[in-house]
């Protein structure tokens, strides 16, 4: 277990590795800022009422993205070109999942591999909760690269701003107005 504990590739894998930057982000930093999010959500859900699972959706929020230690952060345009490229992709993801958990007892590998998989899913609210805080977090390092200057992340600060904007799960709607009050610049 201590060979797995020492992998650090995610630290080094750059995302939107297509696009100039003024402040790279890893994989790593993405993960951390994914899962933080998701524990906002949750104790904001949770105010609400809402049953949530909040060590689950941290987890699941922490390996949302472990396979892009052997697949890199693929860009978006590519990944999501069309349903048979997605569909690939997760395929290949499917398989080697498995592989990043190796050197983990059996029981730790396939209970993440779970939550990896629940989270492709998105059908409990542990995994849309997941999707909406990768959504905020890519909102956010837009919104710091365009006020840094850097104009190449603008057109999609826009869309993913007007995206989770139009989200329209129940839960969202609980915490919506209280998650974007006074926060969200319009998008000009």
């Amino acid at each position: 277990m201590f060979t797995h504990l020492q992998k650090r590739s995610l630290a080094h894998i750059v995302r939107f590795s297509a696009y100039a930057q003024n402040f790279p982000e890893s994989v790593a930093e993405h993960s951390f800022f994914v899962a933080y999010t998701t524990a906002v959500f949750c104790q904001l859900l949770k105010r609400k009422k809402v049953k949530i699972n909040s060590e689950k959706a941290v987890m699941m929020a922490l390996v949302h993205d472990m396979e892009e230690m052997f697949s890199g952060d693929i860009l978006g345009p590519f990944k999501h070109y069309s349903p048979d490229v997605m569909g690939a992709i997760r395929k290949v993801n499917e398989r080697l999942i498995k592989k990043v958990f190796a050197g983990l007892p059996n029981q730790l590998a396939n209970h993440f591999v779970s939550l990896w998989n629940e989270e492709g899913e998105q059908k409990v609210i542990e995994a849309q909760v997941v999707k909406l805080a990768d959504r905020l977090s890519l909102i956010a390092k837009c919104s710091e690269e365009v006020k840094g200057g850097n104009q190449f992340f603008k057109p999609i600060y826009k869309k993913e701003l007007a995206s989770l904007k139009k989200y329209n799960k129940s839960w969202w709607k609980k915490i919506k107005n209280e998650v974007l009050a006074g926060k969200v610049p319009r998008s000009r």
